[in-house]
């Protein structure tokens, strides 16, 4: 049981039981809620001031890449300020030892305040990737000598590239448990030709909200090429990357699939809104909500939604009930993100409109 769950997702991203991961494969989408990204672990040499200081200010980068989903973001003026007080972010912190090549290597653990980060953030313009994420299942096919494979072990070099990036960006990745059914349903040489029909009936199985494949070589001088096809939305992505060092393979990588990602699915922190202004609200109709628990859950759910500035219930009909939300980011990105959410199933693709205000009507039903 836990070999199956490696094989589908980096565990040290999240826990998920076997009996969920099953009601999840059936789920219309298998988005995933990313712990960890306001912690990081920096290795130190030493315990002393200038060890301190710059395993800080590298714990408080890399908390904000995961956090903004961009690299870049380290670029921001009042980013590079907050830099230098790290400690003005800091929760605690404490030290460990890992082993690294098989020696033992000092760690320190460094925890950050989310409200902090989260203000910093919006205080520098810069969207805000929430915890609730979209799954991409990732095919990879390496070509040596004309024989081609699927690779998803990660000991194989790539792959542990890619799992090892996709941690440091929070990045949920589902890998092919590549058993009889897979088998059956696509071979290697169906992704090197990107059959799409195939690639898509292959991976409905695992009801992830984005593709990837990536098709692999390495030629005579031991330069290795990646060409890589992206699939979120039915909006194909295409690009390749050649070199020696795979580190350097991943990284543009790392930046395409993000940049897709947040852009869909980050809430964008800098909208000012009225929380009177009707116009600029949306209506969010769930059904069966039979308990009262599932009431405060819904609704505690809904307010945890960094886009949301404010919930109001709105009407309660037996099973079903009606919330006005107010949203401080872009309705869609709010819209986005409350798709993922596990525990609602779209009742409705297609937003309707709802009284004379035209505001959008999302309708889902609670699970």
């Amino acid at each position: 049981m836990t070999l199956i769950l490696q094989k589908i997702v980096a565990k040290s991203l999240w826990k998920i039981s076997f009996g969920l991961l099953l009601w999840l494969l059936a789920s219309p989408a298998f988005s995933v809620t990313v712990e960890g990204l306001y912690s990081a672990g920096v290795a130190v040499k030493d315990q002393s001031s200038a060890q301190m200081m710059k395993a800080k200010k590298v714990g408080l980068s890399q908390v904000l890449v995961k956090v903004t989903g961009q690299t870049k973001s380290l670029n921001n003026p009042r980013i590079r300020t907050a830099l230098v007080e790290a400690d003005d972010y800091l929760q605690r912190f404490s030290f460990t030892t890992q082993l690294a090549d098989g020696k033992p290597q000092a760690v320190i653990e460094l925890a950050f305040d989310a409200l902090q980060v989260n203000r910093l953030i919006a205080e520098s313009g810069l969207p805000i990737w929430g915890t609730d994420r979209a799954a991409i299942l990732v095919w990879l096919v390496e070509d040596t000598q004309g024989t081609r494979q699927i690779v998803s072990d990660d000991s194989h070099p790539m792959v542990a590239q890619i799992m090892q990036q996709a941690e440091q960006r929070g990045m949920p990745l589902l890998w092919p448990l590549l058993d009889l059914e897979d088998q059956v349903a696509i071979n290697a040489g169906a992704l090197w030709g990107l059959f799409r029909d195939t690639i898509k009936s292959a991976s409905s199985r695992y009801q992830a909200d984005a593709v990837l494949v990536g098709r692999m070589f390495q030629d005579s001088q031991n330069l290795w090429r990646v060409e890589w096809n992206f699939w979120l939305d039915e909006v194909e992505q295409q690009w390749s990357s050649e070199g020696t060092d795979l580190a350097i393979l991943i990284d543009p990588l790392q930046d395409r699939l993000s940049s897709s990602l947040v852009a869909k699915f980050a809430l964008a922190t800098a909208i000012k809104r009225s929380i009177n202004d009707d116009s600029k609200s949306a209506i969010l109709r769930v059904d069966q909500v039979t308990q009262f628990e599932d009431y405060a859950e819904l609704r505690a759910m809904l307010q945890g939604i960094a886009g949301i500035q404010r919930v109001q219930l709105r009407s309660a009909s037996g099973a079903t009930l009606e919330f006005r939300i107010f949203a401080r980011s872009h309705l869609a990105q709010v819209k986005s993100v409350v798709d993922l959410k596990r525990r609602l199933k779209p009742v409705d693709k297609m937003d309707a409109k709802e009284g004379a205000d035209s505001s959008p009507l999302w309708h889902y039903q609670w699970n």
